[in-house]
């Protein structure tokens, strides 16, 4: 009867989880992510993917990480991705970084002048 109840319990929750599209062990929307815009005394302006900006508040015990290194608030820069969490309330940690530098593309050589037929 017992072996019962866990396999019916074992199977409930992975229907749960298998409708709410969550995989196990994996946390989702647990966060925003996005770019910054702009960062004033206590809040930071984002823009998500589909253009959409938020103002994330923080406070005294945010934490900030910049390039994987503690920082304040006023080391995060316009321009920079951040993963803020909580999504909704007063955020608890700010990750940003900054983005890598795309590489510029190389001019073309002028293709070879050909030589006349002789």
């Amino acid at each position: 009867m017992l072996v019962a109840a866990l396999v019916l319990t074992g199977f409930v929750v992975s229907q749960a989880m298998a409708q709410d599209g969550a995989k196990p062990g994996k946390k989702r929307g647990a966060g925003l992510r996005g770019e910054v815009v702009k960062v004033e005394d206590k809040a930071l302006t984002i823009k998500d993917k589909a253009g959409k900006e938020t103002v994330v508040t923080t406070d005294e015990k945010t934490v900030v990480m910049v390039d994987r290194k503690e920082a304040k608030l006023a080391d995060v820069k316009p321009g920079m991705r951040v993963m803020i969490t909580p999504a909704t309330g007063v955020a608890t940690k700010i990750v940003a970084h900054t983005p890598k530098a795309k590489p510029e593309a190389k001019p073309e050589e002028p293709a070879p002048a050909e030589k006349p037929a002789e």
